[in-house]
């Protein structure tokens, strides 16, 4: 009776130490079933036992099925898998577009949308034993020539329309390889008796302190009469070093809209990998037998206009650039998209813009860990529908983007639209029907809406093409670089590359390697190249697929090594950011990335690497051929007793010259020293500190531009 008596006891302990929610994976084989033919609304496919088997989570792409429309998938749930006496919800956390969820046959919701993360309460719709889910997936085409691609009706920014993706973006073609598909994961999470759900935690800072606002809603699963005051237990932990915990208790009610505060003594802070350490924290709230866990991190940002972005209070110039992880996020999981941030951390970038989409919220928190600033744009690219029910759908997804990812402390900006057509003159020479007031309005409540719903992070309407300087790709040539920038923010500038000969072979067919004849070029085109924007600027396919790979990626890293560095030598004067695009190629393509699809750096990846370093050298040659000298640096260390070393080689002479320089931290120093420039000249320059251990080196060949001489009057 007494070992009786002791093993209850032992039930009864671990059954209290029991913790929810409990989630179970859906991961793995679902049978699926695609529509070829328009059906019935409220039609509901009747699964067959040998229908096909698809893994889930992914694209149907990914997995062999090329299709636009809808595809039915079905799973077996067995409740005895589930926690008794609890109610489960179905957890979705990436489907796109268009879905609807059935339970044993009965429908239990609905949803639009491929980013976000959304759930049902299923408990009722169960079965004991065996349970029947079905989803009806529909990722449908924009209608063409109506809606693509001046008045797209969908959200789905670069994944519908972009010149990054499969087909390009000025073609009947360019919506080919549709994304659709159950991309991430699928679970069933059980809870008891609460549930703790939009949870947003906002940190100010005072000194050698963290005042931390907590807004949460907190749902009672009980079926009770009264709602009576709980305790919640409140934990801040270090998540990632030894530090500091912090605890608190609060009394609170059941209910939506739960707002408490929290003084945090000698927090840490997070920070950007070039600035220090981004500290993390784990955020638990604990009710009862309910345990709710985020990871987060304390930092503020904040940008003067005329002055530089302010990252805790201290100034930082932003180096960044573009990201498209994949045209198929399920292929991007933690460690293909950690080797891609460990590619941008060694080239020094410090803020990423993901471009016109939002990306798995794994990458969010690889961000956070490795401490990159995220730039995130919405899911507006050029031209969408002036209709009030698209406005509607669109500002609702704006805010579900916003709750989705405010706790990242990555995040620090969003962005409503890309290049809408208001902005976009250049549209006249596409579309006939260019309308030069199109989306102006849907920006403009698009901005009001997201600036009253979040006072936390910046708002930025547009990403202007003031601020994508193409020089030496759509206009001018490069050297347009050496004038003062019309914005302080560059959020795009660049060229486009081939992939190296190993990685093109992989989706050019050998019969179209040689571009020159009209299949090959289409073929080459459908993945993106612009022969005539290549071809503008000097790169041409001369015989040798070798030697136009090699011009074409000179080219783009001639480009960026000048563009970044003229930009840089007008920091927290004219530029106060700068962003390249793009990083990588997203499917197997030859566009403006700087490492390709199979993760290979093309010259350009070297070339943003030296530009970017944290101190460098620069010289720059002005229109009256004056050569003028610069010392950039990013360091939070003053440079002391540093020299400037100059050698100039005429082919005729070389001359030697040194220089004692100290550059304060984190700045810019232009140097006095100014050269005429009468012959061709190849310049090397190098600064060493006082040691003599070299800082930063660059090297520059010359020629005199004609300069007009000035009329007499």
């Amino acid at each position: 009776m007494r070992y009786i008596f002791v093993l209850l006891l032992t039930l009864i302990s671990i059954q209290a130490s029991t913790v929810y929610p409990k989630t179970l994976s859906l991961a793995g084989e679902w049978q699926y079933h695609i529509n070829h033919e328009p059906k019935a609304e409220g039609y509901q496919y009747k699964f067959l036992e040998d229908d096909p088997k698809m893994t889930l989570p992914n694209n149907w792409y990914k997995q062999g099925v090329n299709h636009a429309g809808i595809i039915w998938f079905k799973k077996e749930l067995d409740s005895k898998q589930l926690s008794k006496n609890a109610r489960h919800f179905l957890h979705f956390k990436g489907v796109d577009y268009l879905c609807d969820i059935w339970v044993n046959d009965k429908l239990v919701g609905s949803h639009k949308g491929y980013f976000q993360t959304f759930d049902f309460d299923i408990t009722d719709y169960l079965n004991d034993g065996k349970n029947s889910i079905v989803v009806k997936v529909d990722s449908p085409l924009e209608n063409y020539p109506q809606n693509y691609s001046l008045n797209k009706t969908l959200l789905r920014g670069i994944f519908a329309h972009h010149d990054t993706r499969p087909g390009g973006a000025w073609s009947a073609k360019g919506q080919d390889r549709n994304s659709g598909g159950i991309w991430n994961d699928v679970l069933v999470k059980s809870y008891k008796n609460h549930k703790f759900s939009a949870v947003k935690l906002t940190p100010s800072l005072r000194k050698d302190a963290v005042d931390l606002a907590i807004k949460f809603d907190l749902e009672s699963l009980e079926s009770s009469l009264f709602n009576f005051s709980k305790t919640v237990k409140v934990s801040v932990e270090p998540s990632n070093f030894e530090g500091k915990s912090f605890v608190k208790e609060f009394k609170v009610k059941a209910a939506k809209n739960q707002q408490l505060t929290f003084a945090l003594e000698e927090a840490k802070l997070w920070t950007t990998h070039d600035r220090g350490f981004p500290h993390l924290y784990n955020i638990s709230f604990e009710i009862a037998d309910t345990k709710h866990t985020l990871q987060t991190g304390f930092k503020t940002l904040e940008h003067n206009e005329g002055e530089a972005h302010f990252l805790n209070g201290e100034n930082i110039y932003l180096k960044g650039t573009n990201y498209i992880s994949s045209q198929y996020m399920s292929e991007m999981d933690e460690e293909a998209l950690r080797k891609d941030l460990e590619l941008m951390k060694e080239a020094h970038i410090n803020t990423i813009r993901v471009h016109a989409h939002v990306e798995p919220k794994r990458f969010y928190k690889l961000c956070d860990e490795m401490g990159f600033l995220v730039w995130q744009d919405y899911n507006l690219q050029w031209g969408y529908s002036e209709s009030k029910a698209f406005e509607d759908e669109a500002v609702k997804q704006a805010l579900e983007m916003v709750d989705l990812l405010y706790n990242h402390p990555s995040i620090y900006i969003w962005t409503m639209h890309n290049e809408p057509p208001w902005d976009s003159s250049w549209m006249k020479w596409k579309y006939p029907n260019y309308n030069p007031e199109q989306n102006k309005r849907l920006d403009q409540k698009l901005y009001d809406v997201v600036r009253a719903y979040d006072s936390y992070h910046l708002i930025k309407k547009v990403s202007s093409n003031i601020e994508h300087p193409w020089f030496g790709w759509y206009s001018k040539t490069y050297q347009a670089f050496t004038q003062p920038s019309k914005a302080q923010v560059i959020t795009e500038y660049g060229a486009q590359a081939i992939p190296n000969f190993e990685s093109l072979k992989k989706f050019v067919p050998n019969k179209y390697l040689k571009p020159t004849y009209k299949k090959a070029k289409e073929h080459w085109e459908y993945h993106n190249f612009q022969f005539k924007n290549s071809k503008d600027y000097g790169v041409k396919f001369k015989g040798s697929v070798k030697q136009f790979i090699k011009d074409s990626q000179t080219y783009q890293a001639d480009l960026i090594k000048f563009a970044t560095e003229m930009l840089r030598i007008q920091k927290y004067d004219t530029t106060t950011a700068v962003f390249q695009f793009m990083f990588k190629e997203g499917w197997p393509s030859m566009n403006w990335g700087i490492v390709d699809y199979y993760l290979e750096p093309k010259l350009g990846y070297e070339a943003l690497k030296e530009a970017y370093a944290p101190i460098i050298v620069v010289a720059k040659q002005t229109k009256d051929n004056k050569i003028k000298f610069y010392v950039v640096n990013d360091e939070l260390t003053a440079i002391e007793d540093a020299t400037f070393h100059l050698t100039l080689d005429t082919h005729s002479k070389v001359e030697n010259y040194s220089y004692s320089v100290s550059v304060n931290r984190d700045s810019l120093l232009k140097l006095g020293t100014v050269l005429r420039l009468q012959n061709d000249v190849k310049i090397q320059l190098e600064l060493k500190d006082k040691d003599g251990n070299s800082l930063a080196k660059n090297s520059y060949n010359f020629s005199p531009f004609q300069v007009e001489k000035k009329k007499d009057k």
